[in-house]
């Protein structure tokens, strides 16, 4: 029988999309279980030392991960294979394995509290990826700012409770002040270009909304006061993150029924 010649289809940049945020949903998944197994192994004596044989194990395999993803980038860039829409490729394959080295890393030196921290960094990662995909660019970005505000309000009320780490608190707020500088500069220059960005001598269009100057621009100084006022008022650091929530939850609703 005659094979056929008729070529097979190239999948569409909508699929691909999809295909990738479902994997990256699929990994962040199965990162969360094996952590719940280690994390298990790990909390009782009598099967700690299998949990730390599970730690060698994981880091051997971010290891050779890495070793393939380098591989892969060379016959990407040598043209031996091509890049273009493949979701096992060598830059996805290392970001997954660097991840995996230095969780492994973490928890072999410090113990169990790197996983706590991982149950919340893995699903929010997916979930931002959902959104940079799925939504408005600035929104992504106003999403980014009420995150990024959320854990800086979380590190000052830690660092003021601690006593001992009182730094971290100012630390924190001039991290909150520095990023809303750059981004009000960063935006006021994408605003004067019309929306286009120039970056590596290439010039894209932001493709940003007529509303989006403004949110971008009230968003950053609403996260920073919010930062500031957990800083000289910690004991409603419940309220202000109660506030950068609601934002975030009533843009989301903005921006979702755009959607529609």
């Amino acid at each position: 029988m005659a094979k056929s010649n008729v070529g097979k289809k190239p999948i569409s940049k909508e699929e691909y999309t999809t295909n990738k945020v479902l994997a990256v949903f699929s990994v962040c998944l199965l990162g969360v279980l094996v952590l719940m197994i280690l994390q298990r192994l790990l909390d009782y004596t009598n099967t700690w030392s299998t949990g730390m044989v599970m730690v060698g194990v994981l880091f051997f395999i971010g290891v050779l991960g890495a070793v393939w993803g380098i591989v892969l980038l060379v016959r990407e860039h040598t043209g031996k294979r091509g890049r273009e829409r493949r979701i096992v490729c060598g830059r996805n394959v290392m970001i997954v394995s660097i991840v995996t080295i230095l969780s492994m890393v973490a928890i072999g030196y410090i113990g169990t509290q790197p996983i706590k921290m991982l149950y919340v960094i893995l699903p929010v990662l997916a979930v931002y990826y959902l959104v940079y995909h799925s939504y408005a660019p600035e929104f992504f970005l106003i999403a980014a700012d009420c995150g990024v505000a959320l854990g800086l309000m979380w590190l000052t009320r830690r660092a003021l409770v601690s006593g001992s780490h009182g730094w971290m608190a100012y630390a924190a707020l001039g991290a909150a002040v520095v990023l809303a500088v750059i981004q009000l500069a960063v935006v006021g220059r994408v605003r004067a270009n019309k929306g286009r960005i120039t970056f590596r001598g290439k010039t894209v269009d932001s493709h940003f909304s007529r509303n989006a100057y403004t949110m971008l621009t009230v968003t950053p100084l609403v996260m920073a006061v919010l930062v500031a006022a957990v800083r000289f008022a910690p004991a409603h650091m419940l309220i202000a993150m109660g506030v950068a929530a609601a934002y975030l939850f009533i843009t989301a609703v903005y921006y979702t029924v755009k959607l529609m």
